[in-house]
C-alpha cells in the first residue's frame, strides 16, 4: 500500500469518528474510562510497582480519557504525557490537573509546560496507553502517521527489563479481526498487548 493510500485510509477513520457525533463519542468514552480505571485499580501492587502511567491529552474526536488522567492523579498515580518534536521524537512531561498548558509548535494541540525528559523517564511505567485510529485483534494498530509512538515503543525494550503494559483505547467500530486486514501492517510495526473498547472491554492479544 502506498503512502497516499494509507493517508486516505486515515482520513476515512477520522471521518468515521466525526460521524459518531459528540453524544455517542462521550457515551463510549465514559464506559471506556470505567474499563480502564477498574482494570488498573484491580492490579496487584506487584503488577503496578511504579505507580506511573503515560497518557495523551484528548484532542479533537479522540476517545476522551482525560477523566482517567484526573482519577489516576487523585489515586496518587504519576501521569506523564508526551511532547512532540520536529524530528518526530517525543519527550515526556509530568502532568497534573493544574499544570500550565501551551500550544505545540508542531500542531494545533495543547501540551503541558514543564521540565522535559527522555524516554528513559517513563520506561518503568506500569502502563503506556498507546493512541491509534484503529487496531486489530493481534494488537497491531494504525496510528496517525507521524510515527512518534512507533519510535518510542521500538526503544522501550532497550531501556527496561520490565516492559510496561501497552494498551490502546478505541471506539467500538475501530477494533477489527486480524484476518480482515482492515489496514496495512509493516515490518517495523509493534503490537500492543490489549485493545479496549466500550462494548467489548479488554481484548488481550
Amino acid at each position: 500500500m502506498t503512502q497516499d493510500s494509507k493517508d486516505a485510509l486515515r482520513k476515512q477513520f477520522f471521518a468515521h469518528r466525526k460521524e459518531l457525533g459528540d453524544q455517542e463519542r462521550q457515551r463510549q468514552s465514559a464506559v471506556l474510562n470505567d474499563h480502564l480505571l477498574s482494570w488498573y485499580r484491580r492490579l496487584e501492587p506487584s503488577q503496578r510497582p511504579a505507580g506511573k502511567v503515560t497518557m495523551t491529552i484528548k484532542f479533537g474526536t479522540e476517545p476522551d480519557t482525560d477523566p482517567v488522567m484526573h482519577a489516576f492523579h487523585a489515586d496518587g498515580v504519576e501521569v506523564w504525557v508526551p511532547v512532540s518534536h520536529g524530528d518526530r521524537s517525543m519527550s515526556w512531561v509530568h502532568w497534573t490537573p493544574d499544570v500550565e498548558m501551551a500550544q505545540s509548535r508542531y500542531g494545533p494541540i495543547q501540551e503541558p509546560v514543564g521540565e522535559r525528559f527522555g524516554p528513559q523517564k517513563v520506561a518503568d511505567a506500569d502502563v503506556v496507553f498507546v493512541p491509534a485510529l484503529a487496531a486489530d485483534t493481534a494488537g497491531y494498530r494504525l496510528g496517525k502517521g507521524g510515527g512518534y509512538y512507533d519510535r518510542f515503543l521500538e526503544k522501550l525494550p532497550q531501556l527496561t527489563d520490565r516492559m510496561p503494559w501497552l494498551i490502546t483505547p478505541l471506539f467500538d467500530h475501530e477494533l477489527f479481526e486480524a484476518a480482515d486486514q482492515a489496514f496495512p501492517i509493516e515490518d517495523h510495526d509493534l503490537p500492543v498487548q490489549a485493545v479496549v473498547t466500550a462494548a467489548s472491554g479488554f481484548h488481550w492479544v
